[in-house]
C-alpha cells in the first residue's frame, strides 16, 4: 500500500487548477476590502478589512482541526472535508493545519520579498500538513501523494492549488478568482456586523511554520 507521503509526479494529478486562476490582489480587494497596513509576515489578525470581519467564523473541520475564515470558503472545506472522510478515511484522520485566516505579507517560497497582503488576510486560503510533520513547500516536479489526493477535491470546489505557483507551494489551497467572482455575484459575500471574538481569533498559522506565497 503506498503511503501519503510518498512523491507522486505533478503532471499525474488529473486537470491540475484547470479554469482557475490564482487570485489577485486587485481582485480580493475589490471583493473584499482592504487590509490595514503596515503589514509584515507575521499574523496580525485586528488589521483585516471590515468586509472580512463581518464573513469571519471559526469552525471545526475535523476532530484534529479547526478554521478561521469567511463563511463561503469554510462552507467549501466543510464540503470537501466531507467527501475527504469518505473516499480516503486515512488521510482524513492524519489531515492537519498550518492556518486560515493569517492578516500578513505573502511569503513566496523561492525566498523573494513581497509587499503584497497574502490571500490568507482574506480567510480565504488555507495550508495544510500532516499530523507529526512539516507543510510541504516548493517540493519541485513531484508532490506527497496525499496533496494530489487533495488537490481534485479542492479544485472542484473552484480553490486553485499553490501546486500551480511558478514557485510552487504545496501546503497552500486558495480561493480562485474565478470563484470569488461567482461568490460576489451570489451575494456570499455580504454578511452581518462582526463578531468581535472571532476576529481575534488565534487560529492562524503558527510561527515559522507556513511559507505560502498567496
Amino acid at each position: 500500500m503506498s503511503n501519503l507521503s510518498d512523491p507522486v509526479p505533478i503532471s499525474s494529478i488529473p486537470s491540475l487548477n484547470a479554469g482557475l486562476t490564482s487570485a489577485t490582489v486587485q481582485t480580493m480587494t475589490a471583493a473584499l476590502g482592504t487590509p490595514r497596513e503596515p503589514l509584515t509576515t507575521s499574523c496580525q489578525n485586528d488589521k483585516g478589512s471590515a468586509a472580512v470581519a463581518r464573513l469571519l467564523e471559526i469552525r471545526r473541520m475535523s476532530p484534529r482541526f479547526r478554521l478561521n475564515g469567511i463563511k463561503p470558503a469554510l462552507d467549501a472545506v466543510e464540503r470537501i472535508m466531507a467527501k475527504l472522510k469518505t473516499a480516503n478515511p486515512e488521510l482524513f484522520d492524519k489531515l492537519d493545519t498550518e492556518g486560515m485566516l493569517c492578516v500578513r505579507h505573502k511569503k513566496p517560497t523561492d525566498g523573494s520579498v513581497s509587499h503584497e497582503p497574502s490571500n490568507h488576510s482574506w480567510g480565504t486560503a488555507v495550508d495544510f500538513k500532516l499530523a507529526g510533520g512539516q507543510a510541504p513547500g516548493n517540493t519541485g516536479p513531484n508532490v506527497p501523494r496525499w496533496i494530489a489526493i487533495l488537490v481534485p477535491l479542492f479544485n472542484a470546489e473552484g480553490w486553485f492549488s499553490g501546486v500551480g505557483f511558478h514557485a510552487r507551494d504545496a501546503m497552500h489551497f486558495e480561493v480562485a478568482t474565478e470563484t470569488i467572482h461567482t461568490w460576489k455575484q451570489q451575494g456570499l459575500l455580504d454578511a452581518q456586523p462582526p463578531h468581535p471574538a472571532v476576529v481575534a481569533g488565534n487560529t492562524a498559522p503558527k510561527p515559522g511554520g507556513a511559507v505560502s506565497p498567496g
